[in-house]
């Protein structure tokens, strides 16, 4: 029994990304299924909870780096629930650096996972995938964090946005900004969300910029290490060849 836990472990171990993966579409996809009241928030943290944990599971190869995970975790788990219940400014930009700080650092780690990688695995492809949705929401954390400390910062077409403007808590806009931080990811920019200020256009098009060049060098990087794969594979037949003789 035992030993079979241990297989079933390491074989959901071997596809940490892939669940990573699939945490991080969770909060998108159900955000237009329920309403953006207090449930509707609950049920979007305890979704974007489950993409922390799930961060810390990815990283969790080496136990330094895991603990600082989730020390991270806790941190910004333990601001962002107080937050509901204490209506304080200060304890929701913390929140908000905090969970922001978080993303930024899974994603520095799953960068370096996929840098070191010598063959373009499926775990090699999903870790990428996961840095890609990561960069949209760190952004969006980044825009949450501005329209905090400068309310003007966004344009929001009112006629499509039904924003609470009283006891905003911390993840109130957050989910909006999560569908705006995609739009200027890929470049879309539907125009419904529009930066207002200097710092909030120089963020937008700083993201669109990096969304097209991450693009750009990782398909570059992972056809790179196809190639460097397949002539390795060519040429290991011929050198074990030589040294038989």
């Amino acid at each position: 029994m035992k030993a079979k836990l241990l297989q079933l472990r390491d074989a959901i171990f071997r596809r940490r990304f892939l669940f990573l993966f699939l945490a991080l579409l969770l909060p998108y996809l159900i955000h237009p299924l329920i309403a953006t009241e207090v449930v509707g928030i609950a049920i979007l943290d305890l979704a974007f909870s489950l993409v922390l944990i799930m961060g810390v599971f990815a990283v969790s190869d080496r136990k330094h780096l895991a603990v600082t995970a989730l020390a991270l975790v806790l941190l910004a788990q333990a601001l962002t629930w107080t937050s509901h219940a204490v209506s304080n400014h200060l304890l929701i930009l913390t929140g908000t650096a905090v969970n922001g700080l978080y993303l930024i650092y899974t994603a520095g780690l799953l960068l370096r996972h996929v840098i070191r990688s010598r063959a373009p695995t499926s775990n090699t492809i999903f870790a990428a995938l996961c840095i890609y949705l990561l960069l949209g929401f760190i952004w969006a954390f980044v825009y949450s964090f501005l329209q905090d400390v400068d309310p003007g910062a966004f344009f929001f077409d009112q006629r499509l946005f039904n924003l609470n403007t009283e006891g905003k808590h911390l993840f109130s806009e957050l989910y909006y900004f999560i569908y705006f931080s995609f739009t200027t990811l890929t470049t879309l920019g539907f125009g419904d969300i529009m930066p207002a200020s200097p710092w909030s256009r120089m963020l937008v098009s700083m993201e669109a910029v990096l969304g097209q060049l991450y693009l750009v060098v990782m398909v570059t990087y992972l056809i790179g290490l196809h190639i460097n794969e397949r002539n390795a594979a060519r040429n290991r037949p011929t050198g074990t060849s030589e040294r038989s003789k």
